[in-house]
C-alpha cells in the first residue's frame, strides 16, 4: 500500500456561494485525487475529488457513519447534529437497513406518483401569483421556497397557520449566521413539534406521509417511536431547503445560460434528461459542507493513497460530478449525454436520499410548468447582479428576478 501522507491542506480551498467550482478543485482532482485536509472545525479529514472514489465513499462497506459518534467532527460550523448515531443518515446496516426497508413504501416512486396532481395544483397557484406579480417578480420569493415548504408541511400534516413557525426554525437550523446555542433551541423545537405530531397518528390513522410511516410494518417489526421522529426530521431537512436551493439554481441556470432553456422550450422530451443534468452540473454546497464517512479499516483508493481506520472522508460529490474521465466536457451541461454515469448529488448506494423521488417530482413540476407558461422567460438583471444566498450551507439566489 502507499505511504500515508502527513501534509494536510486546509478546506476549502475556494469559498463560493454562486455555482462557481473553482480551477483548484478540478486542478486538485486532476493531479492528486484524495488528500488529508483542515476544516474550520472539528479534526483533520481526508478529502476524495474523483468520481470512483467518491462513489467508493459513498458505497463501500468499509466506510461507516456510525464510528463518528465521539469524534470531535470535521465540520463549517461551531455547533452540529450531523454525527447524532440516532439519525438515519447517520445510521448502518443492519439497523439502517431494517429502518430504510420499513420506510421505503412510503417514499416509493408509487407513492410519489400520488401526489403528483396536488404537487402540479401547488405549483400552479404559485405561477399565478409568479403571473400576477408579473416580469421582475423574484422567483426565490414566490416559488423556489413555498413549493418545497407547502409540499413538505402538506404531506406531513402541519397545520397551515404553523408552518411559519416550521419554517423559522428550520432556518434558524440551517443558518450559518446563527449561534450553537439558538440552533441547539431550534432543533428542540422541531423534535417536540414532530414527536407530538407522531402521537397524534399513533392515537388515530392518518393517510398522510407521516401517518405511512407510523403504520409502517414489516411482520411483526415495526418503526419504534424514536426512529419515526428522526426519519421525520431527516425528512424535514432533505425535503425542504435542498429542494428550494435546486429549484432556484436551476432557474438560475437555465435562464443565465439561456440557450439551455430555448432547447427545452423546442424539445420538452428532454426533461427528464435535463433535471439529470443540472443535477450533477450544480453545486449543492456553498464551501465543503462535510457528508463524512468514517474508515472502519485501511482503504486504499485508486490514486493509491490509503485512508486509515477511524480517519474521516469528505466524499466531495460536486467536484466528482465534474470529473472529466466519467463526463467528457465536464464543466459543460449537455442534455443529450450519451449513456451518463449517475450524479452523485443525493448521494450513493445505501445512503442515496430517501427523498429523492418526491424532489425530483417537484422539480419536474416546476420546470415543465415554466416551460409552458413562460416560454420566453428570462433573467430580468445581468447574470452578475443576482445576489446569492450567505446564510445557508446551500448555495441558492437570495432572490431571482424573471421576465417572460
Amino acid at each position: 500500500m502507499a505511504e500515508v501522507t502527513s501534509e494536510i491542506l486546509t478546506y476549502p480551498i475556494v469559498r463560493s456561494d454562486d455555482l462557481t467550482v473553482a480551477p483548484e478543485y478540478l486542478a486538485l482532482q486532476r493531479e492528486r485525487g484524495t488528500v488529508r485536509i483542515q476544516l474550520d472545525y472539528g479534526e483533520p479529514a481526508w478529502v476524495a475529488t474523483r468520481y470512483h472514489d467518491v462513489r467508493t465513499v459513498y458505497g463501500d462497506r468499509r466506510f461507516v457513519k456510525e464510528l463518528g459518534a465521539g469524534h470531535d467532527t470535521p465540520r463549517m460550523i461551531p455547533g452540529y447534529h450531523g454525527d447524532d448515531p440516532s439519525l438515519l443518515a447517520h445510521m448502518d446496516p443492519p439497523r439502517h437497513t431494517r429502518i430504510r426497508r420499513l420506510a421505503s413504501g412510503a417514499f416509493s416512486p408509487g407513492q410519489m406518483r400520488k401526489l403528483s396532481g396536488w404537487v402540479d395544483e401547488i405549483a400552479d397557484e404559485l405561477f399565478d401569483e409568479m403571473q400576477e406579480r408579473g416580469p421582475g417578480c423574484d422567483f426565490i420569493e414566490i416559488f423556489a421556497w413555498n413549493l418545497p415548504l407547502r409540499v413538505i408541511t402538506g404531506i406531513l400534516g402541519i397545520p397551515e397557520a404553523e408552518v411559519p413557525m416550521f419554517r423559522g426554525w428550520i432556518d434558524q437550523m440551517m443558518s450559518s449566521a446563527v449561534s450553537a446555542d439558538d440552533k441547539a433551541v431550534a432543533y428542540t423545537a422541531v423534535m417536540e413539534y414532530n414527536r407530538a405530531l407522531i402521537a397524534e397518528r399513533r392515537a388515530e390513522p392518518h393517510d398522510d406521509l407521516l401517518g405511512i410511516m407510523v403504520q409502517a410494518r414489516d411482520d411483526d417489526d415495526r418503526l419504534a417511536e424514536d426512529e419515526l421522529l428522526n426519519l421525520s426530521f431527516s425528512l424535514f431537512l432533505a425535503g425542504f431547503e435542498t429542494t428550494a436551493a435546486q429549484i432556484g439554481s436551476t432557474a438560475y441556470t437555465l435562464t443565465s445560460q439561456r440557450h439551455l432553456y430555448e432547447e427545452l422550450v423546442a424539445e420538452p422530451a428532454l426533461v427528464p434528461a435535463a433535471i439529470e443534468e443540472l443535477w450533477r452540473w450544480i453545486p449543492s454546497f456553498r464551501h465543503g459542507w462535510p457528508m463524512l464517512q468514517w474508515a472502519s479499516e485501511d482503504v486504499e483508493l485508486s490514486d493509491g493513497v490509503v485512508i486509515p481506520a477511524g480517519d474521516a472522508v469528505v466524499p466531495e460529490h460536486q467536484v466528482a460530478n465534474r470529473d472529466e474521465s466519467v463526463f467528457p466536457n465536464g464543466m459543460q451541461i449537455d442534455f443529450r449525454r450519451d449513456k451518463p454515469e449517475p450524479h452523485l448529488s443525493l448521494a450513493w448506494g445505501p445512503h442515496r436520499c430517501m427523498g429523492a423521488f418526491l424532489a425530483q417530482l417537484e422539480i419536474e413540476h416546476t420546470l415543465r410548468g415554466l416551460l409552458r407558461r413562460f416560454p420566453t422567460l428570462e433573467l430580468a438583471v445581468a447574470p452578475d447582479q443576482v445576489p446569492w444566498s450567505s446564510s445557508t450551507f446551500l448555495r441558492s439566489p437570495a432572490a431571482l428576478a424573471l421576465g417572460w
